[in-house]
């Protein structure tokens, strides 16, 4: 019987560090589909009754379409800023990290255009990472909504992202 004992908890032990192993794997080279939905503050300086200068912060998650992958159930943070003129602008750029389950991180920065509250599109560029994800490259396009502010002072949005990444 304890024989028995013995070898049971051996197959458990081997099968808890292989399937742990099984799962920590990341394939090569993926697709991101993706949605963001993030909260932020912003700073704005007024040049006028024309321009707008603003910088903003905005952290918030990514759920993968498929509810698993790179990016699922990630959390990020980002910096960012633009220069509107008659409300819309065309120079937006942001930086990002992506901060995995696991504790893998991803860098990314972002370019965008849009009009001031009514969204703005993009194109995103994984610029490196941490862990199983040093050497990580990729792209995606996105589409983000703003929401109505929650409070003063702040936004509310989400993006979808489409793209695809590689890993060395």
């Amino acid at each position: 019987m304890k024989g028995n004992i013995k070898k049971l908890a051996v197959l458990v032990i081997i099968l808890v560090a292989f399937g742990t192993e099984a799962k920590a794997q990341i394939p090569k080279e993926g697709a991101i589909s993706e949605t963001c939905a993030y909260s932020g503050t912003f700073k704005a300086l007024l040049m006028g009754q024309e321009r707008l200068q603003m910088t903003w912060e905005s952290m918030g998650i990514s759920l993968s379409d498929t509810g698993k992958g790179l990016l699922h159930n990630a959390s990020f943070r980002c910096l960012g800023a633009f220069h509107a003129v008659k409300g819309e602008y065309n120079d937006g750029s942001a930086s990002c990290i992506m901060i995995r389950p696991d504790g893998d991180q991803i860098f990314l920065t972002m370019k965008t255009s849009g009009k001031l509250g009514g969204g703005s599109k993009g194109t995103l560029t994984i610029v490196g990472g941490t862990g199983k994800l040093v050497g990580i490259q990729g792209s995606a396009e996105f589409t983000t909504f703003d929401l109505q502010p929650a409070a003063e002072g702040t936004f509310q949005g989400y993006n979808r992202w489409k793209g695809q990444y590689k890993l060395p």
